[in-house]
């Protein structure tokens, strides 16, 4: 577990405005999500639903949800790794979350060989009229095969549970399909839309799941743009931002099948939290360690993981933690030790 500028806990007072990143990363992504956070909760006593603003994207927008409707780290960390929960978390839960879904196939390399789609004419605009800030990488993720995975029953209970209400300090990240633009749901300004297909286009991963209307507009997996997107809060003038980045690794240091992947990824969050920086906003990231890494394996999607990889997230954490005051100081004076 990495955690970046470490130094500022020890000055940082107890009323610090503290935002939350929890970028994408599929099922073992929400998994470390929540050992993370449980950490975060039972070590410092700082409570994760407190945070002035969540920004969640693609796994994070799940467990940002979560957290905005009143379930606690600890029990989203119970819930993935088979314990119990609290009567009312779990309560909750069991009303957002689909009981008989079953398991997500695995994304497989044929779904690409169906036709590509055509650049729309709103994308070929945008290369136009913005060439330095046009990303091909993004282009060519809007333009795969439509995913055929329908995942609307997985937010049906989230819906019923919350309806038309938007919960306060919640920004859901989506990528508009027509032109690879990111669309930020519950900023100022943001198109209108219900929290539960907010989440979906969060979730919809190109080539994989089905596109997401909302609005008459098809939308895709915010992870399209960034793994993270820490850089939606650097006009929010907090004090502290935790970004909690699954699909990156430690000190952007990663071997293996994945490693390109996760250096990737950690150099695109890193010139977001250069950004936070240089408006005043305090950072702290955290990243998978080596234990972690090995727990979530390479298959995003492997729900059988899930308890290891709580364990891991939560130990790596714990061990940060521990190691120094600054993450403490999350929740103030003596708050680790009623912390429940």
């Amino acid at each position: 577990m990495n955690v970046i500028r470490v130094g500022f806990g020890r000055k940082r007072a107890p009323s610090a405005t503290v935002g939350l990143v929890l970028g994408a990363g599929g099922v073992v992504g929400q998994a470390y999500q929540a050992g993370v956070l449980a950490a975060l909760q039972r070590e410092t006593g700082w409570d994760p639903r407190r945070a002035a603003v969540i920004v969640g994207t693609s796994a994070g927008s799940v467990t940002g949800a979560a957290l905005r409707v009143g379930v606690p780290a600890t029990d989203l960390a119970a819930s993935l790794y088979g314990v119990a929960t609290s009567r009312r978390g779990g309560g909750i839960l069991r009303r957002i979350l689909p009981s008989d879904a079953g398991p997500l196939p695995t994304p497989s390399v044929l779904s690409l060989l169906r036709p590509w789609n055509l650049p729309s004419p709103a994308l070929i605009n945008r290369a136009v009229r913005r060439p330095l800030a046009f990303r091909p990488d993004v282009a060519a993720m809007t333009l795969l095969p439509r995913g055929q995975i329908d995942i609307s029953a997985r937010a049906r209970g989230l819906d019923e549970h919350i309806g038309t209400r938007w919960p306060g300090g919640l920004r859901i990240c989506a990528v508009r399909r027509s032109d690879g633009a990111r669309v930020v749901f519950g900023r100022p300004g943001a198109p209108p839309a219900r929290l539960a297909p907010a989440v979906l286009a969060s979730c919809a991963i190109p080539g994989y799941f089905r596109p997401v209307t909302i609005q008459g507009t098809e939308y895709v997996d915010g992870g399209v743009h960034s793994a993270t997107n820490a850089d939606v809060l650097r006009s929010e003038r907090l004090d502290v931002v935790v970004v909690v980045s699954s699909m990156s690794a430690a000190g952007g240091s990663a071997n293996g099948a994945d490693g390109l992947l996760r250096r990737s990824v950690h150099r695109r969050m890193e010139r977001e939290i250069a950004r936070l920086e240089r408006a005043g906003t305090a950072v702290i990231s955290l990243e998978p360690g080596p234990e972690a890494r090995r727990a979530m394996g390479l298959r995003a999607m492997a729900e059988d993981r899930s308890p290891r990889v709580v364990e891991a997230a939560y130990e790596e954490t714990r061990t940060r933690i521990l190691a120094g005051p600054f993450l403490s100081s999350l929740g103030g004076p003596g708050a680790a030790a009623s912390a429940g």
